[in-house]
């Protein structure tokens, strides 16, 4: 059940296109404001924390909704992440996303916080945030890609899975039970 929750999760994309080879982009921290965010606000009702002057508008982003979901509130944390974008107005897929979401959070425990572990970009305008969700017993790996038009970043695509061995660069292996039992050292995904 927990890769068949993983699995529906895993894409959700508006325009994947967007990244293509040119991910070798130089690697940035959070606090680093590379663009220019001149009149960025968080979105309306973001919690507080989320307003962190030290923070560019996609972090800020990011942070409101981690912190909703730390609060449970599924439905809150998509309508801010998705204000503005292409994304809301597909709201049978967004419905998808927001069960899928509540589902693994029931799977894999509850929101206790977040870790931004990669933030790339591509050009001045397009950035790839890829964070961990750290649930109470297992984490999710998040990738957000926030567009920049008219000095405002909207989200244009997000994709949540468990597949941790591609944080690590490691080839990824559709594991089986079989491979589970063998000693070629090829592993499996936990859960």
């Amino acid at each position: 059940m927990k890769a068949q929750i993983i699995s529906l999760l895993t894409v959700f994309a508006v325009t994947a296109p967007f990244v293509s080879a040119q991910d070798k982009a130089v690697e940035k921290t959070a606090r680093r404001t590379a663009v220019n965010t001149v009149g960025a606000k968080p979105p309306a009702g973001a919690p507080d924390a989320a307003a962190d002057p030290n923070l560019d508008e996609p972090a800020q982003i990011a942070a409101a909704f981690f912190t909703l979901l730390q609060k449970s509130r599924v439905e809150e944390a998509y309508a801010n992440l998705t204000k503005g974008s292409k994304i809301a107005e597909r709201p049978e897929e967004l419905r998808s996303l927001k069960a899928k979401t509540s589902e693994a959070i029931q799977t894999f425990g509850a929101v206790q916080g977040s870790e931004l572990v990669q933030s790339r970009s591509v050009g001045a305008h397009l950035i790839r945030r890829t964070y961990l969700s750290l649930g109470k017993d297992f984490p999710l790996r998040w990738r957000f890609y926030f567009y920049r038009a008219d000095n405002i970043w909207r989200l244009v695509d997000l994709r949540v899975d468990d597949r941790l061995s591609g944080m690590f660069e490691e080839p990824e292996a559709a594991a089986t039970d079989s491979d589970a039992n063998s000693s070629t050292g090829t592993g499996t995904r936990v859960p």
